[in-house]
């Protein structure tokens, strides 16, 4: 288990870096031939983060970390592909800033799961 969890975690950081940047692009207005990239990675993320609340759940971690990682994990993808239909015009970077903070959040979710995970698991 703890090669897996590892192994997760790199996945996770790895996707989320690259997804930041190709975020900070196409909110730059650069990189919009890069944005089903950027979508697929958000998918690794979310699936990602899903697999560690499995092996978090079977581990007995105590549930509502969980959880919360389990609900976040199943926006992220809905508010990802819908934000460039809600509110357009001026005041669209307030649905930036949340998109923002949902992916910053599903790597902290994560990195915390994962944490408690290795505190669980046998040396």
């Amino acid at each position: 288990m703890p090669l897996t969890i590892v192994i997760l975690r790199w996945i996770l950081r790895i996707a989320f870096v690259i997804s930041f940047v190709l975020g900070c692009a196409l909110w730059a207005g650069r990189g919009y031939a890069y944005l089903q990239f950027h979508m697929w990675l958000g998918f690794i993320i979310t699936f990602t983060l899903l697999a560690i609340v499995i092996l978090s759940l079977i581990a007995r971690v105590k549930p509502a970390l969980p959880l919360i990682a389990l609900l976040w994990a199943v926006a992220l993808p809905f508010f990802g592909i819908a934000q460039l239909r809600l509110m357009p015009g001026p005041n669209h970077w307030i649905v930036r800033i949340v998109h923002l903070i949902l992916g910053l959040g599903a790597i902290g979710l994560g990195e915390s799961l994962s944490k408690r995970l290795r505190l669980r698991s046998p040396a």
